[in-house]
C-alpha cells in the first residue's frame, strides 16, 4: 500500500470523492456537477471541501461563474479518472472471469502486426487459454500509445519507432516485417517479369502521409535513382481503403508483406516483382515502464513470443 495511504485517507476518502472531481474536470461547475452525483449543490461543496481537506492542498480556483483546476487539480483529477478506469476495469473483468473466461488482454495493434501474427497466434493461445477474451483496437500509433499511457491498454503491438522509445515505455522487438508492392490482378503491371523504377514512376500511387516511414522509404528508393517520389492519387494507412481503391483502379499501393500475401491468396491483388527494398522498423511488444502484467497477459505475451520465433 502507498505510504501517503495513511490512516486518515484510508478512513475518509471514498469513491464519489473521485466521482466529483471526474464531474468538476468536465463540467467546470459546482452546479452542474451535482446533479452527476445526485447531490445537491450545497452536499458538493462540502464534498469539495472534504477532498481538499484530504489532499491538503486547493485543487479549484472558485471563480464567479464556475472553477477552474489548479495545477494540483489537474493532477488529482487525471489520476481519479484512472482509477475510476481502473476499478470498472476490475468489475468487468471479475464478472469475466467468474462466466468462465480466462481473463481479458486489452490489445493496441498496428495493421501490420494483425494480419502476420493472428494468423499464427490466434489458434495457439486459445488452445493455452481456451477462454481468453482478446479485445483488440486498432489505430494509428500516436492514438495507441495514448491509450496504453491512460492504462486503457495492456500491450500493443507496433513498429518499433521512435515514438515507441519514450520513458513511459518498455519495448521488445518481436520479428522483421517487410513491405510489397502490390496492384490488383488485372494491372499492366501484374505480369511483368521485370519492374523498373520509371515504370513504377509513371504509375498512380496510393501512399501513407508523408510523415509515415513507409512514405519516407519509399520516396526514398526514387530519390536514390534520381527520381522524384511518385504522386499520391489517395493518401491513406487504411487497408480497407487500399484494397478497395486498388480493386478498383490501376493504382500502386505498398503493404505490410503478410497483409499482401494474404490478400494475394485471396486474388485480390497481386504482389509486383520488383527491385524494391523498403526498410522498416521491427515489429515488437510495447508496454508500460512501470507495469506489473496480469498472468493471463504474461501468458498471452510468451504464445506471441514463441509465434513470432517459430514464425
Amino acid at each position: 500500500m502507498h505510504y501517503l495511504l495513511d490512516n486518515r485517507v484510508r478512513s475518509r476518502l471514498r469513491l464519489r470523492h473521485l466521482q466529483l472531481l471526474d464531474a468538476l474536470g468536465e463540467t467546470l461547475n459546482i452546479h452542474k456537477a451535482a446533479p452527476r452525483l445526485n447531490l445537491s449543490q450545497p452536499a458538493t461543496s462540502k464534498l469539495l471541501h472534504e477532498l481538499e481537506e484530504l489532499y491538503r492542498t486547493p485543487l479549484f480556483f472558485r471563480q464567479p461563474r464556475g472553477v477552474r483546476p489548479t495545477a494540483a487539480g489537474e493532477v488529482a483529477i487525471r489520476r481519479a479518472r484512472l482509477v475510476l478506469h481502473e476499478i470498472g476495469d476490475a468489475i468487468g473483468e471479475a464478472r469475466l472471469v467468474a462466466s468462465g473466461a480466462s481473463g481479458r488482454v486489452r490489445l493496441g495493434a498496428l495493421p501490420v502486426a494483425i494480419a502476420t501474427l493472428f494468423q499464427r497466434v490466434l489458434a495457439e493461445v486459445h488452445a493455452v487459454m481456451p477462454r481468453l477474451v482478446i479485445d483488440v483496437t486498432e489505430g494509428p500509433l500516436d492514438g495507441l500509445l495514448a491509450s496504453l499511457k491512460r492504462n486503457e491498454l495492456d500491450v500493443v503491438l507496433a513498429r518499433l519507432t521512435g515514438e515507441t522509445r519514450h520513458p513511459s515505455f518498455v519495448t521488445e522487438p518481436l520479428y522483421a516485417e517487410s513491405v510489397s508492392l502490390v496492384v490488383r490482378p488485372s494491372h499492366p503491371l501484374a505480369k511483368k517479369r521485370r519492374i523498373t523504377m520509371s515504370d513504377l514512376a509513371k504509375q498512380g500511387w496510393i501512399l501513407p502521409p508523408v510523415a509515415a516511414p513507409v512514405r519516407q522509404e519509399i520516396d526514398r528508393n526514387f530519390q536514390q535513382r534520381g527520381l522524384p517520389g511518385p504522386p499520391a492519387w489517395i493518401e491513406t494507412t487504411s487497408l480497407l481503403l487500399t484494397e478497395t481503391a486498388i480493386a478498383q483502379s490501376d493504382l500502386v499501393a505498398a503493404m505490410p508483406h503478410g497483409v499482401a500475401r494474404l490478400y494475394q491468396s485471396r486474388g485480390q491483388l497481386r504482389i509486383l516483382k520488383a527491385g524494391f527494398t523498403v526498410r522498416m522498423p521491427q515489429v515488437g511488444i510495447v508496454r508500460r515502464a512501470t507495469d506489473l502484467q496480469a498472468p493471463h497477459v504474461e501468458r498471452f505475451l510468451t504464445v506471441l513470443r514463441k509465434s513470432a520465433r517459430d514464425g
